[in-house]
């Protein structure tokens, strides 16, 4: 399916929320097309590499919420649902770019049955996060700490590492394989 692009520096992943604020006009032309037709848009990352000058991936996104801060700029709250191939880019008059974009089905990372290693310090330290982020917490409608690839994944979006840093963790095969790497990123910091 076509979708329009929104290339930006954000990290998000499959049942991830974002808040994004939309400004430029080719932008909130995007958000209202969305809106109208209930239809999302597909965040991804710049790539001044690729000759369409967006990444080969992105993630679909839904917008769920919508209000303005104190500039009256606009703020939406985007659902992530779903990864996407992008190919066959296009930009149109408002030099908005819309691609045709194909689900990955295959999951974020295998998961070995019964070898959740590190996933309970995980989900209590991200639990603990979002008990002292109100605005984090506000954010997430849905959480779901018993479920080890969830929980990755949101640590994934929320800590302070380079997009380099983020895909190469994400490039793992397996959750064993990001949970250890995550786990080691705690262990520096305590």
């Amino acid at each position: 399916m076509k979708r329009a692009l929104f290339p930006l520096p954000v990290y998000i992943l499959p049942q991830g929320y974002t808040r994004l604020r939309i400004f430029e006009p080719r932008y909130l032309h995007m958000v209202k097309v969305a809106m109208k037709e209930q239809s999302g848009f597909v965040l991804c990352h710049g790539d001044k590499a690729s000759d369409t000058a967006v990444s080969r991936e992105g993630v679909f996104v839904e917008i769920v919420d919508f209000s303005q801060d104190n500039g009256g700029q606009l703020l939406i709250d985007v659902y992530a649902k779903h990864r996407v191939v992008i190919t066959d880019v296009t930009v149109d008059e408002m030099n908005l770019k819309h691609g045709w974009c194909h689900t990955i089905d295959e999951p974020l990372w295998e998961l070995d049955s019964g070898n959740f290693a590190y996933h309970e310090r995980l989900a209590d330290l991200l639990r603990d996060l979002f008990v002292v982020n109100a605005e984090l917490n506000d954010l997430y409608k849905k959480k779901n700490y018993a479920d080890p690839i969830w929980v990755a994944a949101r640590w994934l979006e929320l800590l302070p590492l380079t997009l380099t840093q983020k895909q190469k963790i994400q490039s793992c095969q397996t959750y064993q394989a990001v949970a250890g790497v995550l786990f080691e990123v705690f262990d520096e910091q305590e």
